[in-house]
């Protein structure tokens, strides 16, 4: 026993000491972005039902975003407060790094019939700026294609409500009073139906 304590004892030095040499040479990309793996899942890749994978996204996008709930510009149940923990630096590069990970769809089973109706919701009021059925993506685009339906619901939801801050386009302001509350769900499922 008192060799395997040992053994631990080792590892957890050589681990202070690899962490300790990166914050010597001050923090790495790699080293940012931990802290966002316990809510958004290990690289980026959403776990939660109403937590958005961040893997691969647009870093200019992320970028803005982690600026805005620093400067609570965008409202947020924790982000503004973790955001605060960073130098702007240090958010482009949190945001750097995960842009360059894979996006990685996660499964969610769906009625086709609801696919359906969110395809045609899509069509007629999204397509324009979300375009290649939600996988376009730019500095003011995020990518919808793959994304956690529930999050989705509940992002839409809150651009419609308008609240709790959340910035957003006017054209998606407008074009969300045309489609109806009902319907969020639907249009979600397309969304995360989409490789």
């Amino acid at each position: 026993m008192a060799n395997a304590v040992a053994k631990g004892g080792v590892a957890v030095l050589l681990f202070s000491l690899h962490i300790a040499s990166g914050v010597a040479a001050g923090p790495s990309e790699t080293g940012l972005s931990l802290t966002c793996n316990g809510c958004h899942g290990w690289n980026g890749v959403s776990q939660g039902a109403s937590i958005p994978s961040i893997a691969g996204l647009n870093a200019n996008y992320m970028a803005k975003a982690m600026e805005q709930f620093k400067t609570g510009k965008r409202g947020a149940t924790i982000m503004d407060r973790i955001a605060k923990g960073y130098k702007e630096y240090e958010l482009r590069k949190v945001a750097r790094y995960f842009s360059r990970l894979p996006w990685v769809r996660v499964e969610t089973p769906f009625e086709a019939s609801l696919i359906a109706r969110g395809r045609d919701l899509h069509e007629r009021h999204c397509a324009e700026c979300h375009q290649d059925s939600g996988r376009y993506q730019d500095q003011d685009v995020p990518r919808l294609a793959g994304q956690r339906p529930n999050y989705l619901t509940i992002q839409l939801t809150q651009y419609m409500d308008k609240a709790p801050k959340m910035p957003q386009p006017s054209d998606m302001a407008e074009k969300l009073t045309r489609i109806d509350r009902d319907d969020l769900p639907a249009l979600s499922a397309f969304y995360s139906s989409v490789d």
